[in-house]
């Protein structure tokens, strides 16, 4: 097919066209993967009109879509309108399994609207594809807008704002989990972020019971009379609201696709055998679409692609769905022994370490020091380095007998560390304490004269004059440490110095350094680089770092869930003790969580501890009074107690 376009380009080249002789014209339009460049080549003019032959047919799906990006940034219109319908028509799987990434760049620009329409199609259909994604926090507000704006979303209404309001959350770091323990003014900032979304929630359509749980918790961020009308609408339906109630989104005209439909991304050529991480997303998908058995074959290909080089929030999402995937097909070993790795990893005492650690280079030394004191309950012998972190941040916070007494400690194991001996002169200093000072300083002076190539008496030194904020000389001998062992510990701490400084560019090339040669790294590097993006202005990537490094600090939570998990498949197996075990240590850290309240009232009554689940059966119906699974074990155990 011959295709005649860029009419508007080629009248710009009228002037150098003065005969029918054949021209080599050459349009480079960009630089695209594996160093190739476009190129309209021997173009035929006739009647001073630019031809081009297409054969995009027969080129790789991702340079035609970096094409109709270069096109659009060279303002080539008829270019990006010819390119689109050959995407969707010829490339449909490739868009689909790259779905993130085209529907971000098609709503960008409204030139775009051949791709849009398509991604408005999937998106209807499988919401969840966006709001589920792992990216959906770090959406910009016109995707988001956009999105919401579609009236035939088959999600409910609820699930919606759920999204919606952690979106806005995480558009505010220093939000507090709790809206309980929110200011008004955090409210008030909360309502600005979603002032462009609110408007599109159809909260008329959302149950009275998501109003409950759901919406008036934030019921600040919604203006009075919409919240008063709300509440009249399902206390007394009949009554005359003056808000206005946008349409219920409108469900589609054919169904929705049946489990064993391929259309999204079943088609196991989409997927590049060796992609991890394609691995983990199909094998997600097929676990929430049921398909269990092909979720494990995904599973089980990622982990063993990965081995070594995964990282620990990987690895544990894996073994996690691939534990849950065992249950569901009931081989309940398997989903055991996952389960038990997943429970050493997220009780591991040296994550508490690497956590804390994090917290305390990202300056959230609360949270730093409720770990440290954790690990070295944990690990008593355990000192050293993390005696050094507490009695710092003790220091930080004021309390200063503590950080006394942990850096003292610490000098009985270590007496010549010279960081220790900058906590406490320093300390004594803020305690008034001058000879004492004096004396850690003066020691301190004289062990800053030894020899001045040992790698780690330089990154000792460093660390000391980064906490006396002496930034030029701390990152001097992190530099010549460097020289002499290039290894993660120098490179983020050095990092840390040039964000301090404000050499962010530097920041980040240490920290990518970092990540290069240990991927473990990566739990200290986000939360450093996610800061670092934040001060460049590069919101987005500050977002995606952040949320990342905020995954890694939700372990206790993630360690509750494998705690329910495990007991659960405990139960299944008959073992009561165990479940009952692991259900109860569960429900220590999360104790209102009514999943694992009810089958560890199951667990009491198979052991016939009756008046114990009757305990938990009327906590979950406090809890959840409507809930269908509690009210049937309710009843299901006062049969049994009325037999007895």
């Amino acid at each position: 097919m011959t295709t005649k376009f860029l009419e508007k380009l080629s009248s710009n080249l009228n002037e150098l066209l003065t005969n029918g002789d054949e021209y080599n014209v050459i349009i480079e339009v960009g630089q695209v993967p594996n160093n190739r460049v476009f190129k309209a080549h021997s173009a035929i003019l006739s009647s001073r009109c630019l031809y081009f032959k297409n054969k995009l047919k027969k080129v790789d799906p991702s340079d035609i879509f970096n094409l109709l990006i270069a096109s659009n940034e060279f303002g080539l219109e008829e270019l990006v309108k010819h390119i689109q319908p050959l995407l969707i028509e010829n490339n449909a799987p490739w868009l689909r399994l790259n779905f993130s990434r085209v529907y971000q760049t098609s709503f960008k620009n409204d030139n775009f609207d051949a791709l849009q329409q398509f991604c408005a199609n999937i998106i209807t259909r499988h919401p969840n594809i966006v709001f589920d994604s792992d990216d959906f926090i770090t959406l910009s507000e016109n995707i988001l807008v956009s999105i919401l704006k579609l009236d035939n979303l088959q999600i409910d209404e609820g699930l919606i704002w759920d999204h919606i309001i952690k979106w806005g959350i995480a558009q505010n770091r220093s939000f507090t989990p709790n809206p309980e323990q929110w200011s008004e003014a955090d409210f008030l900032t909360l309502k600005n972020t979603l002032k462009n979304c609110l408007p599109l929630i159809r909260y008329f359509q959302i149950s009275g019971k998501h109003i409950f749980e759901k919406v008036r918790p934030y019921q600040k961020i919604l203006d009075p009379s919409l919240w008063a009308d709300i509440e009249m609408k399902f206390m007394v339906p009949d009554q005359t609201i003056t808000s206005r109630i946008l349409p219920p989104r409108s469900p589609l005209l054919k169904p929705l696709p049946s489990r064993s439909d391929q259309s999204l991304t079943d088609n196991e050529n989409d997927i590049e055998l060796n992609n991890i991480f394609e691995l983990r997303k199909r094998g997600k998908y097929y676990f929430k679409t049921k398909r269990y058995n092909k979720a494990l074959k995904d599973l089980n290909k990622a982990l063993e692609i990965g081995q070594d080089n995964l990282s620990i929030l990987d690895l544990i999402s894996i073994l996690e769905l691939r534990g849950e995937s065992y249950f569901m097909i009931g081989d309940y070993k398997k989903a055991l022994v996952d389960l038990n790795e997943l429970n050493k990893l997220l009780s591991n005492s040296g994550m508490l370490a690497v956590r804390g650690l994090a917290y305390f280079l990202m300056g959230r030394h609360k949270e730093a020091l409720v770990d440290f004191i954790k690990f070295l309950e944990i690990e008593p012998n355990g000192t050293g380095v993390f005696l050094i972190f507490r009695g710092e941040i003790y220091r930080k916070l004021g309390r200063y007998e503590e950080a006394l007494a942990d850096s003292t400690r610490a000098l009985k194991v270590d007496p010549n560390n010279m960081i220790t001996l900058t906590i406490r002169g320093l300390t004594y200093r803020l305690m008034g304490k001058h000879n004492e000072a004096l004396a850690d300083l003066n020691k301190l002076n004289e062990l800053l004269k030894i020899d001045q190539n040992n790698a780690s008496l330089l990154s000792d030194r460093g660390t000391t004059y980064f906490l006396m904020g002496r930034y030029k000389k701390a990152l001097a001998d992190f530099t010549k440490s460097l020289e002499i062992k290039h290894d993660t510990y120098n490179l983020t701490y050095r990092a840390e110095i040039y964000r301090q400084m404000g050499k962010y560019e530097e920041a980040l090339e240490d920290l990518n350094n970092a990540l290069k040669i240990d991927i473990n790294s990566e739990i200290t590097v986000l939360g450093i680089r996610g800061l670092t993006y934040r001060s460049m202005g590069k919101n987005n990537e500050a977002h995606a770092d952040l949320a990342k490094f905020n995954k890694f600090l939700e372990f206790e939570l993630n360690y509750a869930r494998i705690l329910v998990s495990r007991g659960k498949t405990y139960l299944m197996m008959g073992r009561y003790d165990d479940a009952l075990k692991d259900l109860s240590n569960s429900l220590e850290i999360l104790p209102n969580n009514v999943f694992a309240l009810v089958h560890r009232a199951e667990t009491y009554r198979l052991m016939g501890k009756c008046s114990e689940a009757l305990t938990d059966l009327i906590k979950s119906l406090e809890i959840r009074p409507e809930d269908v699974e509690v009210i049937k074990a309710h009843k299901k155990l006062l049969t049994d107690m009325n037999k007895k």
